[in-house]
């Protein structure tokens, strides 16, 4: 736990002080994406630079039209992205691979001022997959990771995440409507009926909340949803 607790406060401090430094040199995700190629066996290889602050969310995939379990949009494609120790702010937005059935990987970087999704649907086998790994998530909105519909194929391996924001209820993919039984605040959301999305691989992960008595409540840290 000590090894644990000094890795968070070296990330934190280092992220702190690449913003203060990079600030002036933010760039969007989305225009990285745009621009990256093939490569590694990936439709879409994301080099970040370390020190660089990537701003704005991303969305891989689709998206779906509630009531109908139908969804439009896209493309989809493979994506890699290779942090190098960048700080991606999504600014109140998400990092999202969504309704599809392919792969997002992500790796050595720090997340502000949003979350990580794989949102998925097993009926039409709308399933994503990857990983996440040495990935530290700070004060994200809703979630830290959300697997929402999907969990087969997944890996989130030695990820830090601190103090996920209460925003309230989630919202029912469904319909669209917010739904009292999906809460907020939660490090680690996962989707809670594996026999049907199947169940990540959750290896060495670290979950904390600042405030003692949320810190205390384990369902505000790893939770299936």
């Amino acid at each position: 736990m000590i090894s644990h607790l000094r890795k968070a406060a070296h990330l934190l401090v280092l992220w702190a002080s690449l913003c203060a430094i990079t600030s002036a040199s933010a760039t969007t995700l989305r225009e990285v994406y745009e621009q990256s190629g093939p490569a590694g066996g990936y439709d879409r290889w994301l080099e970040l630079e370390t020190g660089v602050t990537y701003t704005g969310g991303l969305l891989i995939g689709r998206s779906l039209i509630p009531y109908l379990v139908d969804v439009f949009g896209g493309p989809c494609e493979d994506v890699r992205i290779v942090g190098n120790g960048a700080i991606l702010d999504l600014e109140g937005s998400q990092l999202c691979i969504s309704y599809c059935r392919n792969r997002l990987d992500i790796s050595d970087c720090v997340v502000i001022n949003g979350n990580i999704r794989f949102r998925g649907e097993a009926v039409y086998d709308y399933q994503p997959y990857g990983s996440v790994r040495n990935v530290t998530i700070f004060q994200p909105h809703d979630y830290g990771i959300r697997l929402q519909g999907t969990g087969d194929h997944v890996k989130l391996e030695r990820n830090i995440i601190v103090d996920a924001i209460d925003t309230g209820w989630d919202f029912a993919f469904s319909n669209g409507m917010p739904n009292k039984l999906i809460p907020t605040g939660i490090n680690f959301g996962l989707s809670v009926q594996t026999g049907t999305y199947g169940v990540p691989v959750v290896i060495d992960n670290w979950s904390w909340h600042s405030d003692p008595d949320i810190n205390g409540d384990l369902l505000h840290h790893f939770t299936g949803l």
